[in-house]
């Protein structure tokens, strides 16, 4: 009896508490990016973090054993997710969890609410929501289209807005009017081309300043003007006067807010009765989810005063802003660090018969560098554009300096065996592989002996604060190599350099990628100590394909990881 009554409570109790993961579409601004996975457990929803991270595009390593998962992005945010924790650790600070994150064949599951929490908006810009079966990410926005509506004597374009807003109209000749919101962020950037008799195009575009709007009048449309009531803005165009269409839309009459030469961003958001807004000139200090603004009034002593402002989704000053406005997610470009190996006093490789490799890796790495910048959504920036020497030290604070996403050095390989040949990638481990990679990794770092005083004294604790930093990102490094090396291979007979599938990939400790804040790798694009080798990469056209097939695995790594 005790059994048949224990068989079904244990069923009960695992249909409960281990819900199968359901997955379900994600919609990133009005574009599909795949699925990530649901689970539904007493009554929270859980997202599997790996992915929907990634797709918010920022940076992630995960480390299976410990269960954590550490994401970086924009605005020097970092948090820290882990199995059985109720909370995460953003910036060194607690922030609870809606339940314990948990991990479910592997992959890491944590409340969908943390993506859509005001301290991630605060870095990410983005709202999070699990709606009509599908998660939906949108901007942080202030403003939005409502309709266009086309009526016998007129067209109305109407616009609702979260909160005061002010505007800027002007006309840009006879059949263009032009308005533009300051400090406003546009829920979605359109074009539109209605089917009316007085207007030919709405363009709605997104800048750092603000929202414009841009509408091409016909011949029936040219007097227009701007209204607006309560949390609606109407642009209304037609033969006769313009008359304010909104009577139907406004709830109440809050007044619009002077145009402001300040700069200061306000996003979507509500003040608690009793707070003030920041001016771009006060110092703000964060002390968890409340700010302080410091400021000093004539005859104040010298020490500021701290006003406490509590913050419901944030004001921003034009100081933050500039910082952020590149960086945060879905707005952020992918940042690729290029880094011709040797150069200046530090020759590389030399063999007879041969171009210096310093030469070889520099013109390769400036074709790859144009390559890349011609790529939709790539930032690139390169550590030398000519023969100069640089430290190894100086290279990587270069790649972090610019906070790459990727950083990929460009090299030549020697070796004693004149047999040694073929296209090889690296990415850094104290442990070398094998033999030969400790030896490639040994003649790369003899570009230490060039450094004298340049090289700076590195201490104990720089070491390891390079390591742990490098550690995060070894996955994100073997999988960039495996990209690169899968594309080179692709063209190996047109290149006539080898590519061997069995160890291509290949660890070693690289000095010049030990403080690299990101994944890095090195590519040695083949062996100048062997005479195919040698005379393949002394050819223009093979340089040429080299550039273009690493820039075909970067590009691959990028897709994969969700930034294009």
């Amino acid at each position: 009896m005790l059994k048949k009554l224990f068989l079904p409570l244990f069923l009960l109790f695992c249909f409960s508490f281990c819900q199968a993961a359901t997955e379900v579409p994600v919609e990133m601004v009005g574009k599909n990016k795949g699925e990530v996975k649901i689970i539904n457990k007493d009554g929270v929803d859980f997202v599997e973090a790996l992915r929907l991270s990634k797709i918010l595009q920022l940076q992630t390593s995960w480390f299976g054993r410990s269960g954590q998962l550490n994401l970086k992005g924009g605005a020097g945010f970092f948090c820290v997710l882990r199995e059985g924790d109720s909370y995460a650790l953003i910036k060194g600070e607690k922030y609870s969890l809606q339940a314990p994150a948990f991990i479910e064949d592997g992959t890491l599951y944590v409340p969908l609410s943390f993506f859509n929490s005001d301290k991630i908006r605060f870095y990410s810009t983005y709202q999070t929501e699990l709606s009509g079966g599908k998660i939906i990410i949108e901007k942080l926005y202030n403003i939005e289209l409502l309709e266009v509506k086309n009526n016998d004597n007129k067209a109305d374009i109407i616009f609702k807005t979260k909160g005061p807003m002010s505007f800027n109209k002007d006309n840009r000749g006879k059949y263009f009017a032009e308005v533009f919101f300051p400090r406003a962020v546009v829920k979605r950037e359109d074009t539109i081309r209605p089917k009316n008799e007085f207007i030919d195009r709405i363009k709605i575009r997104q800048t750092d300043e603000g929202t414009s709007l841009t509408v091409q009048l016909k011949g029936r449309g040219n007097n227009w003007d701007v209204f607006q009531q309560g949390d609606y803005i109407a642009l209304s165009c037609g033969e006769g006067e313009p008359v304010s269409p909104l009577g139907l839309y406004a709830s109440n009459t809050a007044a619009p807010l002077e145009p402001s030469a300040s700069g200061v961003l306000n996003k979507p958001s509500v003040l608690d009765e009793g707070d003030i807004a920041l001016s771009p000139k006060d110092d703000i200090t964060e002390l968890g989810d409340e700010f302080f603004a410091s400021s000093s009034s004539a005859g104040s002593s010298s020490k500021p005063s701290a006003t406490k402002v509590t913050v419901v989704n944030k004001l921003v000053t034009a100081r933050e802003y500039e910082e952020r406005k590149n960086t945060s997610a879905g707005e952020r470009k992918f940042r690729i660090l290029i880094d011709p190996g040797h150069g200046g006093k530090d020759p590389g490789a030399v063999k007879r018969g041969s171009s210096k490799e310093k030469d070889i890796n520099l013109e390769v790495a400036k074709t790859l560098y144009n390559l890349l910048k011609k790529e939709r959504g790539f930032e690139v920036k390169i550590t030398r554009d000519k023969d100069v020497f640089i430290t190894l030290g100086n290279r990587a604070k270069m790649g972090n300096d610019f906070k790459a996403d990727v950083f990929v050095s460009i090299h030549a390989n020697a070796a004693k065996l004149v047999s040694a040949n073929g296209f090889e990638v690296y990415f850094r481990s104290d442990k070398a592989s094998d033999a030969e990679a400790a030896e490639t990794a040994a003649l790369e770092n003899e570009a230490l002996q060039y450094e004298g005083k340049e090289g700076g004294k590195v201490t104990f604790a720089d070491l390891l604060l390079k390591s742990l930093a490098n550690n995060e990102n070894i996955n994100q490094s073997s999988k960039l190599a495996g990209h690169i090396r899968n594309s080179v291979s692709k063209k190996s007979s047109s290149l006539g350099i080898k590519v061997r599938q069995d160890n291509a990939i290949r660890q070693a400790n690289f000095y010049v990628l030990r403080g690299v804040h990101a994944p890095a790798v090195l590519v040695e694009m083949g062996y100048l100590s062997n005479a195919n080798d040698r005379k393949r990469l002394n050819t223009k056209s093979v340089r040429q394909k080299m550039a273009e097939s690493i820039r075909d695995g970067i590009v691959s790594y990028a897709k994969a990881e969700g930034w294009r």
